[in-house]
């Protein structure tokens, strides 16, 4: 009994694993997999029609402006919305220095699992709209170098940290775990 339990557990754990992202000198991609640039989402006993109207009500909770941020939609189907990320993040530089994101998400569903991937991302500084790139940027705003090595740890590790949230908290919603409010 204490293998079986065991061998769910690592199941289990390996299978959260594989909804993560990372970012690569080329971009965002599947922590397990770098030539996906999507994760799949599982969700046990959901239809795709039932998944699709979650994904709508998590937009709906979580945005100020809902209707505003949804850019696309095939009812049951597909899901395409805009998110702006006020300082995402931020590089050290001698000084922090702030990066804002805007990034289109993109949602497709089946029975049982959604596909979540950042189609089209844009990072820059507010105060002079310099970009942040993966990899070889000018006055060093990017995270990789043209070798493709990590040069900016903190930075890749703040970015895979905030996309992995974003995915945990829209699986969370969408298993029906996320906590409401209670009267």
């Amino acid at each position: 009994m204490k293998k079986i339990i065991l061998l769910v557990l690592i199941t289990f754990n390996s299978f959260c694993i594989a909804q993560k992202l990372t970012i690569t000198p080329t971009g965002l991609k599947d922590a397990n997999d770098n030539e996906k640039t999507f994760v799949v989402i599982p969700v046990e006993g959901k239809t795709a029609k039932q998944l699709y109207d979650d994904a709508i009500k998590y937009i709906t909770k979580t945005y100020k402006n809902p209707d505003n941020v949804i850019k696309g939609r095939t009812e049951g189907e597909y899901l395409k919305f805009h998110t702006y990320a006020p300082r995402f993040i931020f590089i050290r530089n001698g000084m922090k220095v702030y990066f804002d994101a805007e990034y289109i998400t993109e949602l497709s569903f089946k029975d049982g699992k959604v596909k979540y991937e950042i189609v089209d991302l844009e990072m820059h500084n507010p105060d002079n709209n310099n970009p942040l790139v993966f990899s070889g940027g000018t006055f060093d705003w990017s995270i990789y170098n043209k070798k493709g090595e990590v040069k900016k740890e903190d930075a890749k590790t703040d970015f895979d940290n905030y996309f992995n949230s974003q995915i945990q908290s829209l699986s969370t919603f969408l298993q029906g775990k996320a906590t409401d409010d209670k009267w």
